[in-house]
């Protein structure tokens, strides 16, 4: 087994002390970086304090070598100030500049609530080719407008959400997308319904006067290019002709929401924008993280089936012949890996944000449900590490223990920043600016699509089944033979 630093190996338990003061190595930084991560303290407030001691004990130790960095960093100041500076102007331009262009008027918003059809025959790959829609890359035409104007790719958002039990689908979108969104909508499901309806959310106040609200975002387990275990996993692509044999994990999801009772409030919402290439504030990079991570997966599961069995071989000669054979050398789960990596990368690729929100008025509130939502998508994430899963971050999920918040100040300030976020289905740039997560549309149209009519969730709003009339050429009773 390797060792790292010092010939300790940090693979083993019990060894916390000697990991900490071998924290110059890569494998103690590592450590380090992920104990300090693990008691959730604050950057903001421990580098600071790190830093003085740091000062301290540096010039405690060598006064004079402390002063004369110091005077280096002075009379380089010419050099590095101005880059430093237009550095965090940019952030501030670019910020700017994109929240006049999201409160502009060609970003008015509009709300689509889609009332399912009566009966789903279709899988979910019907829901992927309609995702397909929303894949607009365009609207930031030029470099020049993008740093100038603000102009940002086309933001929607793909929300559930259940309003004292009653279950919803919703799209929320630009206006001037409605159309278009409604005939894609149609062209797969002909029996749905789509209208615009005022925003949901406005039962709920920003500042949360008489509500009790918690609320979570989501990432996704590393690397991106591992997707959850989706639809074509859980056979619902095959159609057959009794759904009822069928298992759709967002059963799940919908009786969850269904359960609640009056005076609650669930709602989910994936926020999408078309994925492009890696950004810096306006600028495209040549880097792509999601197909780097994608090959690397690749390449390391590979070499990994190579070293197993040239290990078995003593050989030089014969562990080359060995190693030529490569992927042939996978287990079936590990070519299963590869290929759901592979057909991830054949899709087309949203960037995405999610988050949820459980809000109840008064004594309606049940604690229960915050576990309910911490474990929401549970039901996608396979056995081992075949695929990928959605855990919780951010929002009122990151407090955990009790120097993160005194009073619950910094809660009750989170609390009215996600319903504030939620409303304006804030992710991407302004007002709020995350690093999203990355989905195919595969992966979206599993936690996003008409269930089946073998769903019975009462709560679930669907189109009345139609009656037709009778035929005009059925005999009448006087036209019968006696």
């Amino acid at each position: 087994m390797a060792s790292h630093g010092g010939g300790f190996d940090f693979s083993k338990p019990g060894q916390t002390w000697k990991k900490m003061l071998l924290s110059w190595t890569h494998g103690g930084a590592e450590h380090l970086t992920k104990w300090i991560n693990g008691w959730a303290f604050e950057p903001v407030a421990v580098m600071p304090i790190v830093f003085i001691l740091l000062v301290w004990t540096a010039y405690a130790l060598d006064p004079v070598a402390v002063e004369a960095v110091f005077a280096l960093m002075v009379a380089l100041s010419p050099l590095w100030l101005p880059v430093a500076l237009l550095t965090m102007f940019w952030h501030q331009w670019i910020h700017y500049i994109r929240f006049r262009f999201w409160f502009s008027p060609i970003n008015t918003p509009a709300l689509l609530e889609v009332t399912l059809p009566p009966e789903v025959e279709k899988s979910p790959l019907a829901m992927e080719i309609f995702l397909t829609s929303l894949h607009q890359g365009g609207g930031e035409t030029t470099f020049l407008h993008r740093v100038w104007r603000g102009q940002m790719r086309m933001v929607s958002s793909l929300e559930i959400a259940s309003n004292h039990g009653q279950v919803r689908y919703y799209i929320h979108t630009r206006a001037g997308w409605r159309n278009i969104i409604e005939s894609r909508l149609y062209g797969q499901f002909p029996e749905a319904q789509v209208r615009e309806v005022d925003d949901y959310a406005r039962q709920i106040p920003t500042n949360l006067v008489g509500y009790s609200l918690w609320g979570t975002e989501y990432q996704k387990g590393e690397p991106d290019a591992l997707p959850i275990k989706t639809y074509i996993d859980f056979n619902l692509d095959k159609n057959p002709d009794t759904p009822e044999i069928q298992t759709d994990p967002i059963s799940q999801m919908l009786e969850l929401m269904g359960s609640i009772g009056p005076d609650e409030h669930m709602w989910v919402q994936f926020i999408i924008r078309a994925r492009k290439k890696d950004e810096w504030y306006g600028f495209y990079l040549s880097a792509d993280k999601y197909m780097d991570g994608a090959k690397k997966v690749i390449a390391d599961i590979a070499k990994g089936a190579v070293e197993r069995a040239t290990a078995l071989v003593g050989d030089e000669a014969e562990k080359k012949k060995v190693g030529a054979r490569g992927a042939t050398l996978m287990s079936e789960m590990e070519r299963r890996k590869v290929e759901s990596v592979e057909r991830s990368m054949s899709k087309l690729l949203f960037e995405c944000g999610i988050r949820t929100i459980y809000a109840a008025k008064g004594d309606a509130f049940k604690g229960v449900n915050i576990s309910n939502l911490v474990t929401f998508f549970a039901p996608f994430r396979g056995v081992g590490k075949q695929t990928n899963s959605i855990g919780v971050t951010r929002g009122l999920a990151y407090f955990d223990y009790p120097w993160q918040d005194w009073g619950e100040l910094r809660q009750n300030i989170e609390r009215r920043n996600l319903i504030f976020r939620y409303k304006h289905r804030a992710y991407f740039g302004v007002p709020y600016d995350q690093t999203p997560i990355f989905m195919t549309t595969e992966e979206l149209a599993t936690l996003w699509h008409f269930p089946s009519s073998a769903v019975r969730t009462p709560a679930l709003n669907r189109v009345p089944a139609k009656v037709s009339e009778a035929p005009l050429n059925l005999p009448t009773a006087q036209s019968l033979p006696r």
